[in-house]
């Protein structure tokens, strides 16, 4: 039987999916530490090599604002690319811009191609090729629905009892209210 070449993450926090290529099993390793006070969660795909991890690979951002607002605290001009918004939240994704420092050799003042060369290329491609299909994978669950809801809250709290002809006396101030008037 041929194996599957690709596999699907799914995230019921937030009810999404994204679609990764099956070689990324052996590769990454899910941190789902906020690094940043913005965000209100992330999900960072870090690179691991022979046992090590290192840096991400991908990052996906969840904020509590609209697309009017993360354009107006201009997020579209820093390193975020937005991806979506859902539910009363922005979801963007982030790549790293430079390849770890454990992969730098001081003695050269450059990154140690001859030690490194297999896991840069790797890690490379990571980033470069695949996290922007990966990212642009994101779909939502019909049944999800992110927002989570505020309860309504009366002005007033009324008695359930009512008196003469079928009005509702309220206790906070003694106004009176027509029955089929609910808050």
């Amino acid at each position: 039987m041929k194996k599957p070449s690709h596999f699907v993450y799914r995230n019921a926090r937030y009810g999404f999916t994204l679609r990764f290529p099956a070689w990324w099993r052996t590769y990454a390793v899910i941190d789902r530490r906020r690094q940043s006070s913005d965000t209100e969660y992330e999900l960072h795909f870090r690179f691991r090599y022979k046992g090590k991890v290192y840096d991400d690979a991908l990052a996906i951002m969840v904020f509590h604002m609209t697309r009017q607002e993360w354009n107006r605290e201009g997020y579209d001009d820093s390193p975020l690319i937005f991806l979506a918004e859902h539910g009363g939240r922005v979801f963007a994704y982030m790549t790293p811009e430079e390849l770890p420092e454990a992969f730098y050799d001081p003695k050269t003042n450059d990154y140690d191609y001859k030690r490194y060369g297999a896991a840069i290329r790797l890690l490379k491609r990571m980033v470069n090729q695949d996290a922007p299909r990966i990212a642009g994978s994101i779909r939502f669950l019909p049944q999800a629905n992110t927002a989570r809801s505020v309860p309504y809250r009366a002005q007033h709290v009324c008695t359930a009892r009512t008196g003469d002809r079928g009005k509702q006396r309220c206790r906070n101030n003694g106004t009176k209210r027509s029955a089929s008037h609910r808050h």
